[in-house]
């Protein structure tokens, strides 16, 4: 326990001082962002199918460092999800049947996102400010539903819980841009676009059903800094 206080206050001072030295303050906003996000294939098989129109929510966070830049996070709610086409029999962990080559499944997934990045500004230019950033994304999911469609014979399920056949978490690329309008005091417009390119699978078969597949969006930001 003493050592883990030793520790707890050695990384606060530490955090402190760089904040200190390094750092003008830090800024938080809110976001309300709409976004398209899809699910491409990594193996053969199987085939990206059509994407889902979702939107994210929650609380952006800047850490201000001078000569226009900043380290930039936040914690946001996000609803993911996208359309696939499985090309051979597959098998889920949440049902006990096998289906037939040619199943739909409509994944709907609910992820708690904590991006990282660096966020590169211009000066202010009459009330606008430009930027770019590029980092890192992960998501811890929270929820996962999908929709199961087959022809042969023509069976549609209606899965609420699908869990068992999504990984736990995402991670992957962010790159972005966009600008922010200054409205009044500190306050300031956000509105960007945000595209995440995701490294892992997000599916997660039983043994002998294995396929791959990344879950990618394309982000609308819109939000406001406090």
């Amino acid at each position: 326990m003493k050592k883990l206080i030793i520790i707890v206050m050695f990384s606060t001072l530490s955090f402190h001082s760089f904040s200190q030295e390094f750092a003008s303050g830090f800024r938080f906003g809110l976001t309300l962002s709409p976004q398209m996000s899809w699910m491409s294939a990594v193996d053969n098989g199987l085939e990206g199918n059509g994407a889902y129109l979702g939107f994210a929510y929650g609380l952006l966070m800047d850490l201000l460092i001078p000569e226009n830049y900043a380290f930039s996070t936040g914690i946001l709610i996000s609803y993911d999800g996208g359309k696939v086409t499985y090309l051979d029999s597959i098998k889920f962990n949440a049902l006990p049947d096998i289906y037939p080559a040619g199943t739909n499944v409509n994944y709907r997934i609910q992820y708690i996102e904590i991006p990282l990045s660096m966020k590169l500004h211009t000066n202010q230019i009459g009330y606008i400010t430009y930027f770019g950033q590029f980092g890192l994304q992960g998501g811890i999911a929270i929820r996962s539903r999908a929709d199961i469609e087959t022809f042969a014979p023509a069976v549609n399920v209606v899965k609420q819980d699908f869990g068992k056949d999504v990984t736990p978490g995402s991670f992957g690329l962010l790159v972005g841009g966009g600008l922010e309008y200054a409205l009044t005091g500190n306050t300031s417009a956000l509105i960007g676009l945000q595209f995440t390119n995701g490294f892992i699978d997000v599916t997660d078969n039983p043994s002998g059903f294995k396929r791959k597949s990344t879950l990618n969006h394309l982000r609308l930001q819109l939000g406001v800094y406090f």
